[in-house]
């Protein structure tokens, strides 16, 4: 597949930048954008395509740039007034996809389903290239009920069902000769895939759901607990350490990354919304080390904890 910045319509520099977020908007809805880190607005490069434009009833837009942030926050959420899930599919580099609560690493081929009326933080290091499709959410709470839709749930290109969903949704984009017929029998077929990646009933989420999301619960609370460990979180949930481990692994992640993700995404939104001091911030969620810190919120976010401040 042809990349997209290999042609002539790729947006390049300050009034590149500014008209590549206007196609994003206009294609996805209100974003907030910031430009490349380390040469800044000059060095960017990017582009939206729309999918198979030509068709009308499918919509969504091939999405390349090397932005390193991308979010939508409350405020433009009720300003656009958008109301659809998208499935988005990381076709080349690396991105952090964070929405309800959770936060997934995308690499090549993989998907994801977010949901538009959700705010999001999207994570990126140096060029992303990824392919949205917009799902209408009549068509898609018809296979899932509302409260059941695992959102922001990684579904592997080396799956079944992520080698499958990548392909179609490949199609989708590459194929300008799809009658409208066939566009909506592709679409159909991704939804019916995503069902059972996506659905809380399931993947055996039945049994492991409620032990999962107490041992979830009782980290957010004890997040300031700088002993907080597996053995701790078995123990209050009733469980082995060994059963605890693979309920984290079914998330493809451990139980201490999983504790270190949600300490730096709580330090991100008060970093964010507040002016108190950053280390006071780390502190109190558990961090013992500042430096330590620094070196993790960087490593995560690409942006140290007082530029990610500097850019909201």
């Amino acid at each position: 597949m042809n990349h997209p910045l290999d042609h002539a319509s790729v947006f390049q520099g300050r009034q590149g930048f500014e008209a590549w977020h206007g196609d994003l908007s206009s294609n996805c809805g209100t974003f907030h954008v910031e430009p490349p880190a380390d040469a800044g607005i000059a060095s960017f490069r990017g582009a939206v395509t729309a999918v198979t434009p030509d068709l009308s009833s499918l919509q969504g837009a091939r999405i390349t740039s090397n932005c390193r942030h991308v979010h939508r926050s409350r405020r433009d959420i009720r300003q656009d007034d958008k109301d659809f899930f998208y499935l988005v599919m990381q076709v080349g580099g690396e991105a952090l996809m964070c929405q309800s609560d959770s936060q997934t690493r995308l690499g090549s081929g993989d998907l994801v389903l977010l949901d538009i009326t959700q705010p999001c933080d999207f994570y990126f290091e140096g060029l992303s290239d990824q392919f949205s499709v917009i799902l209408p959410r009549n068509q898609v709470l018809q296979r899932f009920r509302e409260g059941q839709i695992l959102l922001n749930r990684r579904i592997g290109s080396a799956s079944p069902l992520g080698a499958m969903g990548g392909m179609l949704v490949g199609q989708l984009f590459s194929n300008p000769l799809l009658r409208i017929d066939e566009a909506t029998a592709m679409r159909e077929a991704i939804l019916a895939l995503l069902r059972p990646a996506l659905d809380h009933g399931g993947l055996g989420a039945q049994a492991d759901g409620p032990l999962l999301l107490k041992a979830k619960t009782f980290i957010e609370r004890h997040l300031a607990d700088e002993a907080l460990c597996p053995e701790q979180i078995a123990g209050s949930i009733g469980t082995s350490l060994r059963n605890l481990h693979r309920l984290f692994a079914q998330m493809e992640t451990t139980v201490g990354r999983y504790i270190l993700d949600r300490r730096l995404q709580s330090c991100a939104t008060a970093i964010r919304e507040s002016e108190q001091k950053i280390s006071s911030i780390a502190f109190a969620r558990g961090f013992k080390d500042f430096s330590h810190f620094s070196r993790s919120f960087k490593n995560h976010f690409g942006v140290s904890p007082r530029g990610y401040r500097t850019s909201k």
